[in-house]
């Protein structure tokens, strides 16, 4: 995202959006950063996964700033997505790679003239959509440095840096969008990924992981000589890296090579082992030998996640039941990743849509081979195959003491967490609109103490109204759980089943699902467990129970109930806790993010010594707490 500002003495100068603004504000904080900047051209590159909340965000940032055009590329902006192209805020776009373009574009519309005459451009004059739908020429990527080289942009929080080394895609699967716009392959300068090697293996980086964006990274030219030099710089810094490979494509020399220059994880397109759905596809490839690629991956200690998709035209429940059972037997992944088919703009597959039976956008709700009802089905038979939950949501935090705590919303850029008192008429009615200005990107509210759903209604509707796109959870702690009915009415006030969030889980979950916001209500540990047992049965549906242990287990103890919440803090047990982590992980085994702390220190020391996770590279907390 970039916001853009115009001068006629001295060109057109740039900024992008800082992450320490885009990638931590909800949707009212962002766009008041942006408005606040008073922006000429305000520029939106989107995605399957970002197209509604930017959108959203756009609408928002023509009410502030009617004055600032809109400019949008990237995957969903095709002449045939019509929803985004004609969208009331979106003012111009670029169909394709815009760096060939986009400053062509900028001078026309600045300057008050028609850009008809700019290949794969759109813009909107006079109330009408005027469109070049003329193919570009492919940009010179000589003229394309990395923006990691002049500090424009920096490694993410995690320490990952993305770079693709090529452009385009030896392949032209029908459900891929990277061939759409160029045929072939195209490299960047081996002396500006060098230079970004360079970066990156520096000892002062830090630069955890490289990630390979190349769709297929051993299918271009030259690889092989890029991995001898991630290999020598390994011998002074060593750097993870992940890759997207053709599995079918690997001999044991190549995976050795992939092994000595760091490789940690790979993904690979199985997609069908059902011979139709393949030629359908446009999909080459054998399956045995993806096998084969797949085992000498492993053997080497690669991490491999294998995909497969499911309701490919001419696939069917019993080929996906092949298909799993296949890998099952053929043991050709570390991981399994299904996919439901989304029918993507500029496609093949969108263009063929009507014809071949799918109905876009995005995922694919049944095919003529392939029922709607069958597709839950088929998730949870891979859930069971494989012994895996699919889309995983991870709970929120529930540390609520530390030096994250702060009593005024103004000592803090930005709220992750409120912790209010919903009483009538609390002193929440004079902070609830600068926390909905503040809030971040997930967020967490958390009632207690007094009782009232009238205030908690009103306070998630306000939330909501404002960052509708922002991931919710919501944690209800009082001495008696709260009337299932009104449980409904917050998901039904606060959730949209049509937001992209929501619509990605209702695959497996069923239509109108909500995952966001999540309801999470903490109680006191009963210690009995046919009572746990009713407790949770009785709310299941709709929200998750957490029990408050009151004091840490004791090694031999009574049988300690998932997910739980210590809260006791580190001062209080400073001679207990690495013996109360043994108990814990003896009791949760593979469930130790079902275990949490309200105290900040211990919670972290946990992560630490359970997931080997590094708070300082995970967005610090700042917990409001309304006193």
């Amino acid at each position: 995202m970039s916001a853009l500002a115009a001068s006629t003495a001295h060109g057109i100068f740039s900024s992008v959006l800082e992450p320490e603004i885009v990638d931590v504000f909800a949707d009212e904080a962002l766009c008041r950063n942006i408005a606040d900047t008073r922006p000429t051209v305000v520029g939106l590159t989107l995605y399957v996964w970002n197209v509604q909340r930017s959108l959203f965000l756009a609408s928002n940032l023509k009410r502030r700033a009617p004055e600032s055009l809109i400019i949008v590329g990237g995957p969903e902006v095709t002449p045939d997505n019509t929803w985004v192209i004609e969208h009331p805020a979106v003012d111009a776009g670029i169909f394709g790679e815009g760096e060939s373009r986009i400053a062509r574009l900028l001078e026309a519309l600045l300057s008050g003239r028609e850009a008809q005459d700019i290949e794969g451009t759109f813009f909107k004059a006079r109330g009408s959509l005027r469109m070049n739908t003329t193919l570009a020429d492919p940009w010179n990527l000589d003229g394309c440095p990395y923006p990691y080289l002049d500090g424009r942009i920096g490694p993410s929080r995690d320490g990952s840096l993305f770079i693709e080394t090529v452009r385009g895609c030896a392949f032209t699967c029908n459900y891929c969008y990277y061939h759409k716009t160029f045929q072939g392959i195209r490299s960047h300068p081996r002396q500006s990924v060098e230079a970004v090697l360079d970066l990156a293996y520096g000892a002062h980086s830090g630069v955890r992981e490289i990630y390979l964006m190349d769709p297929t990274f051993n299918a271009q030219a030259g690889y092989r000589k890029l991995l001898a030099s991630m290999a020598r710089r390994r011998r002074t810094k060593d750097v993870a890296a992940h890759a997207e490979l053709r599995a079918d494509f690997l001999s044991r020399d190549d995976v050795r090579q992939f092994k000595e220059a760091g490789l940690r994880s790979a993904e690979v397109g199985l997609q069908t082992t059902n011979r139709a759905a393949l030629r359908a596809a446009g999909r080459s490839g054998d399956p045995e030998k993806v096998a084969r690629g797949v085992s000498f991956l492993k053997e080497v200690g690669i991490e491999v996640t294998t995909d497969v998709i499911l309701g490919l035209p001419e696939d069917s429940p019993q080929g996906f039941a092949r298909t799993l059972n296949w890998l099952r037997k053929t043991d050709a992944y570390s991981v399994v990743h299904p996919f439901v088919l989304s029918v993507l703009p500029g496609t093949d597959f969108r263009a063929r849509s009507s014809h071949l039976g799918l109905r876009p956008p995005y995922y694919v709700e049944s095919t003529p081979t392939f029922p709607g009802e069958e597709f839950r089905q088929a998730l949870l038979e891979c859930e069971e195959i494989f012994s895996m939950e699919l889309d995983y949501i991870v709970p929120p935090s529930l540390v609520d003491r530390g030096p994250a705590v702060m009593t005024q919303v103004d000592m803090t850029p930005y709220v992750s967490k409120w912790i209010v008192d919903p009483r009538p008429r609390g002193r929440w009615r004079d902070t609830v609109s600068q926390v909905v200005r503040r809030a971040s990107d997930p967020f967490v509210l958390w009632f207690r103490n007094n009782y009232s759903e009238e205030s908690m209604l009103r306070m998630l509707s306000l939330f909501v109204s404002s960052n509708p796109h922002a991931v919710l959870s919501v944690i209800l702690e009082f001495l008696e759980p709260p009337r299932l009915s009104f449980l409904r009415e917050s998901l039904e006030i606060a959730g949209d089943p049509g937001l992209f969030l929501n619509r990605s889980y209702a695959p497996l979950h069923g239509e109108n699902t909500v995952v966001s916001p999540d309801l999470t209500i903490i109680l006191p540990d009963p210690g009995d467990p046919a009572e746990r047992d009713r407790v949770t049965e009785k709310y299941d549906e709709v929200a998750r129970i957490v029990w408050d242990l009151g004091e840490p287990p004791k090694p031999n103890g009574s049988e300690i109930a998932l997910p739980l919440v210590i809260s006791k803090s580190l001062h209080k047990i400073a001679d207990q806790w690495t013996e109360l982590f043994r108990v814990l992980e003896r009791a949760c085994g593979d469930h130790t993010e079902e275990v949490r702390f309200r105290d900040a220190a211990l919670q972290t020391r946990w992560n630490e010594h359970t997931r080997a996770l590094d708070p300082s590279r995970r967005l610090p907390e700042k917990i409001l707490l309304d006193l």
